[in-house]
């Protein structure tokens, strides 16, 4: 949970299943918006390729509810590197660098 800078309050949920499935959904509500407020929700297929994260959707995966589609969108893990011995917080997260969705783009994702 965030707020944006226009005090939006957006909240974001990746689940990646250990069978290499992933369901996303973003809630985001805006109080001068229109409209206020959102659900947005995505799934599809994930892999692992030299440390970034790959998604894929194929058309079955998209239907009324589940509209995102994740294809040629990647994701980097980011973690404190274990050459770092200062005793700083890195949390864990994952960081959208590619994605043909503008908004999701740069986003940071926090490993709960």
């Amino acid at each position: 949970m965030r707020l944006d800078s226009s005090n939006a309050l957006v909240v974001d949920t990746l689940v990646l299943n250990n069978d290499g499935t992933f369901v996303y959904h973003v809630y985001d509500k805006h109080d001068g918006g229109i409209p206020s407020e959102r659900n947005m929700y995505g799934k599809g297929t994930w892999k692992l390729e030299n440390n970034i994260v790959v998604f894929k959707t194929t058309t079955s995966d998209i239907d009324k509810t589940h509209t995102l589609n994740f294809n040629n969108s990647k994701a980097r893990f980011i973690t404190k590197s274990p050459r770092d011995k200062t005793n700083r917080e890195v949390p864990t997260s994952l960081r959208f660098f590619k994605s043909n969705i503008f908004w999701v783009k740069g986003r940071d994702l926090l490993k709960k």
